[in-house]
């Protein structure tokens, strides 16, 4: 009997009298607990389910499981064309498509869409593609060659060469897959037909290729500046792609989930890090800044012969050259929820550095302004005197969608007062 669980992001529920049907199913639910992804416990008398940063669905014999983020519609549709660099393009109105209801993964495909829309357009891409054949009517250059090797002139053709422009080419052949892919996994049902229209249009000229992580690297490859108003959707297809399977660590065996997931964690350090690269003015940004000979094995103490562990926080304020912030993004709510201890040791390691005048931050989501900083004192547990501090800072990410499609200033100072700096004047 098919039954369907919907969670929240950090939630978990205790399902009774269920199982899973086989050790396929369980192997899938192990991969899934290890990558930490969504925890899977069978237990005596049903399964233990818990989310965390993960959202998206997933098919497990019977069961299907849907994770959704705390945020969504036109937020985090919002948020999510800011993270990623995707232009504001408006093709049809909203009346036609409710955007405010959608899922978060219609939300990606229907970016998806808007931006494959526009390519067509404005005209996709042709490129030139060099063609060798026996023509009755020479074009391009003779294949002297050629020529020369089939014993001259033989019959009443001549060996060419020449360029065709063509629009089969490697950025439209990946578009069209990626809009296959956003077609599989896409729920509301106008948007489906739209996406539809699209692929029956680009398959008249354009043939079907596997996507696979070789062919979206060469797509990304082939980017160059006549190009580049192909990169927000190669992204979208990179994102898609990435969230439908598991590449198992030291094999080529790939596990796909029946559905999908995407790490709010990784979009929510992405956010982070264009809004400070954007706002933190007089300063620049420096992602994962490693901090250097923190930990070294001891000489002669390094039987393995392993590289010394580096700690390397999400972002480094830096101005004239100098660290002054340490900080890293973490997506769980801090506010509502405590904090693990695994999160605290780190960024104590951070802090008692002594990079980023001995303190770190943890930047956490928040849907409302009622949270507020918090801080957490590092004593020495002999003169308790303090070494260092740790900072939970709350990001709301109501106000902040808001803010990135409104006046920069504004968004420009929120983040400012977010990170407690002054604003700097030239």
């Amino acid at each position: 009997m098919n039954q369907t669980v919907n969670l929240k992001e950090w939630d978990s529920i205790i399902l009774k009298d269920i199982e899973l049907p086989d050790n396929d199913t369980r192997d899938i639910a192990k991969v899934l607990n290890n990558k930490g992804i969504i925890e899977i416990i069978e237990l005596k008398g049903g399964l233990s389910i818990s989310s965390n940063s993960y959202v998206g669905r997933i098919r497990l014999g019977e069961l299907q499981i849907n994770v959704y983020p705390k945020i969504n519609g036109m937020p985090l549709y919002k948020l999510l064309r800011y993270a990623y660099g995707l232009r504001e393009l408006k093709l049809f109105n909203e009346a036609e498509h409710d955007i405010g209801n959608f899922k978060f993964f219609d939300l990606l495909i229907y970016e998806l869409y808007v931006e494959a829309e526009d390519l067509l357009h404005r005209g996709i891409q042709k490129s030139y593609i060099k063609r060798g054949e026996n023509l009755s009517s020479p074009r391009g250059r003779i294949d002297i060659n050629k020529l020369c090797g089939q014993g001259g002139i033989t019959k009443d053709t001549l060996p060419c060469n020449y360029f065709n422009r063509d629009e089969n080419n490697i950025l439209n052949k990946t578009l069209l897959a990626g809009l296959k892919l956003g077609l599989k996994l896409v729920l509301e049902t106008g948007l489906k037909i739209k996406l539809q229209k699209l692929c029956f249009s680009l398959e008249e000229n354009i043939s079907d290729i596997t996507l696979t992580k070789a062919s979206l690297k060469s797509a990304r490859n082939s980017i160059n500046r006549l190009t580049r108003r192909y990169s927000a959707v190669l992204e979208i297809i990179n994102i898609l792609y990435e969230s439908q399977g598991i590449q198992l660590e030291g094999s080529s065996k790939h596990i796909n989930l029946r559905g999908y997931f995407f790490d709010m964690n990784a979009f929510f350090e992405t956010l982070i890090g264009r809004l400070l690269q954007n706002c933190s003015e007089g300063y620049s940004v420096k992602d994962q800044y490693s901090l250097h000979d923190m930990f070294i094995y001891t000489s002669g103490f390094n039987p393995c012969h392993r590289k010394s562990p580096t700690p390397r926080p999400d972002f480094a304020l830096m101005k004239e050259g100098r660290v002054v912030k340490l900080l890293d993004a973490k997506y769980r709510d801090l506010w509502e929820r405590s904090l693990p201890a695994k999160m605290l040791y780190q960024l104590a390691i951070y802090a008692v550095s002594g990079i980023g005048n001995k303190t770190a931050t943890i930047l956490y989501p928040t849907l409302s302004d009622i949270p507020t900083n918090a801080k957490i004192n590092i004593n020495d547990p002999i003169s308790c005197g303090n070494i260092a501090s740790v900072i939970l800072q709350p990001v709301n990410l109501e106000k902040v969608a808001e803010l990135v499609s409104g006046d920069l200033g504004e968004l420009m100072g929120y983040i400012m007062e977010m990170i407690r700096l002054k604003r700097c004047y030239y």
